[in-house]
This record gives structure tokens, sequence and C-alpha cells, in this order.
């Protein structure tokens, strides 16, 4: 079984950072992606500093580009079906290959986002509905939004959303469990609808154009900001023992080490607040980092 310094699992943003930094330190790297990214749906990257607006495909393809000039990377369109601690490494199995044995392993495969169950959500996801504010409430600033939710959580959104436009309802989908919250929105300009939601009505290209109520008026929005529901997109975490966190992240230091010997994780993966392109991007770096660093201590040992 051939031997490389890392297998990298996930060739969106934080992977592609790994293996960038692996590649340019001269190690031996397959990269293996499914082509399915979690933000697939998505049309630009929000808050990426000199790349804001670029089509997520655009920046995969240039990260691969970028790759390409390192001889010792390789990526490959593949699935990896299942990873196990083996000879003081991690032995992978890839999808139409032979199983490759790594001194490294990164999980970098992203989570998996699906928007609530409303009515009509799937036309609009990614294009006026969606779940982080600091990915697109700048395209939307000013214009009239809605925060689907209840409970503490939502209000914490509501209120956020707030800061992109003073037209915010907060749509709890049934009675307000706001736990005395309402002055706070009342200050902030955040009108509450309880009324059950219908559906959501939306255009050709992907607008929303109003909330469908079971009861009363319509809402009239040009977009929807919601809560996801996250999960790994693969069992390889759980296979390999690591912990994952109440919200379904891989629990990791500040250098994406695992805790299982030689397995990291980096991005989305095991972030558990503040999700972002750049935030994957830096997160990936410092795995790379750390793999350098880790193998170099290991053979001085």
């Amino acid at each position: 079984m051939p031997v490389i310094d890392a297998v990298v699992v996930g060739g969106g943003p934080a992977g592609l950072s790994t293996a960038l930094v692996l590649g340019r330190a001269r190690r031996r790297v397959l990269v293996v992606d499914t082509g399915r990214p979690a933000n697939a749906v998505s049309s630009t990257v929000g808050g990426l500093l000199a790349q804001t607006g670029v089509a997520p495909g655009e920046l995969r393809r240039v990260g691969r580009r970028q790759l390409a000039e390192h001889p010792t990377v390789d990526v490959r369109t593949a699935a990896a079906l299942d990873a196990e601690p083996s000879g003081g490494g991690v032995a992978v199995t890839i999808e139409d290959r032979a199983p490759v044995l790594a001194r490294a392993l990164v999980l970098a495969h992203g989570l998996r986002y699906d928007p609530p169950p409303l009515p009509g959500v799937g036309p609009l996801w990614g294009r006026s509905v969606f779940h982080c504010p600091f990915c697109d409430g700048w395209e939307v600033r000013g214009r009239r939004l809605a925060v689907h939710g209840n409970g503490p959580q939502a209000v914490r959104s509501a209120l956020l959303v707030a800061g992109w436009t003073d037209d915010v309802v907060l749509c709890t989908d049934g009675p307000a469990r706001l736990e005395g919250a309402e002055p706070v929105l009342a200050r902030a300009g955040v009108r509450v609808r309880e009324d059950p939601i219908r559906r959501l009505r939306g255009g050709s290209d992907g607008a929303l154009l109003a909330i469908e109520f079971i009861t009363g008026p319509l809402e009239v929005r040009d977009a929807l900001f919601v809560r996801t529901q996250r999960d790994q997109p693969n069992r390889l975490a759980s296979t390999l023992g690591c912990r994952l966190s109440a919200a379904g992240t891989i629990v990791t230091d500040v250098d994406g080490r695992t805790g299982i010997p030689g397995v990291y994780a980096a991005g989305d993966a095991a972030t558990e607040h503040s999700r972002s392109v750049a935030n994957a991007i830096g997160f990936g770096s410092r795995v790379g980092y750390a793999i350098v660093l880790d193998q170099l201590a290991r053979a001085a040992s």
C-alpha cells in the first residue's frame, strides 16, 4: 500500500487551503472530493477579501488550478468510503482505486445544510432564502427581510438581521416563545408574526415574493433568513471515533487536531460558530501548518 503524507477529504475552501500549504511544503497529498459542495445553491461568495462576489464554483476552479502547479498534490473526484488507523497512519478507502495509507487524514468535507421544511422553499434556497446574515446580509441590505424561527435563538437572529435593514419581520410559525424579548425586538423595529406559515411564494428566478400564512395577510418580503439542520455529510468522523459537539461538528483544538492520532478536521466540518468561506480558508491553512510541524516532531522523536 503506498504511503503518502496526507489525504484531504473535501475539495472546498478548507480542503484546498490545507492542500496548498502541504503542496508548497513539498508534501505528497491526495485530495478527494465528491463534486457536491455544500454551498452549491449559492450564486456568490460574500465577505471574502479580494474575492467578494465570486461564484463558489469559480473559487474552487481557481483553487484546483493553483494546486496543479504543485507536482506532489493530486486531486481526484471521488468519495472516501472508509478510514481506519493502520501502521502509524490512516488507511483510507477511496472509490475506484486501491486503499491509500496516509500519515495524516484531514476531514474537510464541510457540513450538509438543510433548510426547514417550509412549502415552497426549494427553488428559493440560496437565492432569496439564506441561513447566514454575514454571508448574504449585505446583498439584501435595506430590503424587506424576514426571519423564521422561535425562541431565544430566533430573537438573536432577528436582532442581528435588523443591522442590515429597518424592515424585519420575525415569523415564529405558531405561538411565540420569546421569553420577554418583545420590548427589545420592538426597540429594534422588529415586528413579530405568530401565524402559522402556509407557504413561501417565489418568482421563476428564485426571488422570494411573499410569505403566505394560514390566517392573516401576506407578508411581502425580499429575503428570508432561516435556521438550518446541519449534519456531517459522511460517517468518517464517527467511524474513526472523533468527538462531535452538540451542534454536530467535529471537536478539535485550534489547529484542527481531533485527538485521534493522525486525524485532523478543518472548515465547516469542525466549526461550531462563525462559519464562512474566509474562516474555512484560514482554518485549512492552520491545519496544513500543523501537519507539517507534527510530522517533523514525530520523525525527530
